[in-house]
């Protein structure tokens, strides 16, 4: 056997931590009815069809699951075929032979593919036979999906991360306002009020069994969050609710000024911090099209990590393009951490030349190595096996060439499947 043949077989045998998904809480949530044009083309894939060119009106009739599914098919193949050869599409074709016996994708498979889909749909062990007994997946964490009002109802797959989003941008800012203090069993009558609350929603998510914080702002503003004085803030949140009076709340009326989102930001950061539970952050790449990718660069992050040193921050998706800022900060910084959460399926041969930069460059601790990142549970299977092949491969590299040996190898491989993000996240895996 190869180095690599002799890591993989180790590697594949982990149970691993799967540190994002946005799957549905309970099988029972899942869109139905629906095919499997449908719902493959929900996520991440849609926007490689579109970048080759398919049009947004085809995809929408495409993703119409009453019309004829081979109509369907019929009309996107074309771009399918262009597509083919991404991260994307390889964690949807290994889904469909592993999970589906189906030989791939195409025109032959489609018909035999839905059909198995299908009985999907009413299984309840689907979720369970996908994530642990096929993937190996100890537990995955779990963005979104959260009851506001009370405990996260989560099965043994999920821990679940509580979004700090809106508590930021004060989107839709009397909803916001509205469920945070009914959740809370409070009342805002003043800035102060307001960020008491964001202090006591935070702290209460901890108490309830949440197991860190999620931060998503990247795909709306950029992530430079300045310090900003509390009279300045605390105009601009007067002005905003003097402008919400008669309105009924219009959240379309309601975009919270940068400067205040800047100190909600903060004081968000500073509660996190005591609790002593990690945030996770987007950088790097925006899932869709056409979105604003500087917004998203890691480096906007620097202040933050000298400012808040006992607060861990879990750096998403490698921060593709900006992989190698990622290390940088891993480095230099004992509260950075590296998550290649999604990253596995975007560029695979960046995720490989990650890992050989990463073993070089970075403290064993700092690298989590798989977060499926996926709307819908089948390729999540597709995208583990494609990860710990992705490290499994740079890994053998480093054993070649001597820089370490097959069980140091073995060793860095289980930090970055499952000690590191177990520790990180206070999981007993």
């Amino acid at each position: 056997m190869t180095a690599y043949e002799k890591i993989l077989e180790y590697v594949a045998d982990l149970m691993i931590v799967d540190t994002h998904e946005h799957l549905p809480d309970n099988p029972d949530r899942r869109e139905k009815p629906t095919d499997v044009l449908r719902e493959y083309l929900t996520h991440y894939f849609d926007k490689d069809l579109i970048s080759a060119g398919l049009p947004p009106k085809t995809l929408e009739y495409v993703r119409d699951a009453e019309k004829p599914l081979m109509d369907r098919w019929r009309a996107v193949a074309p771009y399918w075929e262009l597509a083919r050869n991404t991260g994307y599409a390889r964690a949807l074709d290994i889904a469909a032979r592993e999970l589906h016996g189906v030989d791939g994708i195409h025109e032959g498979t489609l018909e035999a593919l839905d059909k198995s889909f299908q009985k999907t749909l009413d299984d309840p062990g689907w979720f369970r036979f996908v994530l642990r007994e096929k993937s190996r997946i100890a537990v995955s964490i779990l963005d979104g999906w959260q009851d506001y009002n009370s405990a996260p109802r989560w099965s043994e797959l999920f821990a679940p991360v509580w979004r700090i989003d809106s508590h930021v941008m004060l989107t839709g800012f009397g909803d916001t306002i509205g469920w945070l203090a009914e959740r809370n069993g409070m009342r805002v009558r003043s800035f102060t009020d307001y960020l008491e609350l964001i202090d006591a929603d935070i702290e209460k998510s901890k108490t309830l069994g949440y197991a860190g914080y999620k931060l998503g702002v990247a795909y709306v503003r950029p992530l430079r969050f300045d310090r900003v004085g509390f009279a300045e803030a605390d105009r601009e949140f007067e002005s905003l609710m003097s402008m919400t009076l008669g309105s009924g709340w219009h959240a379309e009326a309601m975009k919270a000024p940068r400067a205040l989102q800047d100190y909600c930001l903060h004081r968000c950061l500073r509660a996190i911090e005591k609790t002593g539970l990690p945030l996770q952050i987007h950088t790097g790449l925006q899932e869709g099209s056409g979105n604003m990718l500087a917004h998203s660069d890691p480096v906007l992050l620097n202040n933050l990590f000298t400012q808040y040193p006992d607060l861990k921050f879990d750096l998403f998706h490698i921060g593709y393009p900006y992989w190698q800022t990622l290390a940088a900060f891993a480095k230099n910084y004992p509260n950075v951490f590296i998550d290649m959460c999604w990253a596995n399926i975007i560029s695979p041969e960046a995720c490989v030349n990650a890992v050989l930069e990463y073993t070089d460059s970075v403290p064993s601790n700092k690298v989590s190595a798989f977060g499926g990142d996926y709307l819908m549970v089948d390729p999540v299977y597709g995208h583990q096996m494609m990860a710990r092949r992705n490290v499994s491969f740079a890994l053998a590299q480093k054993v070649e060439r001597g820089v370490f040996g097959l069980d140091d190898a073995k060793l860095l491989a289980r930090r970055m499947f499952v000690d590191n993000p177990a520790a990180l996240f206070n999981l007993r895996v």
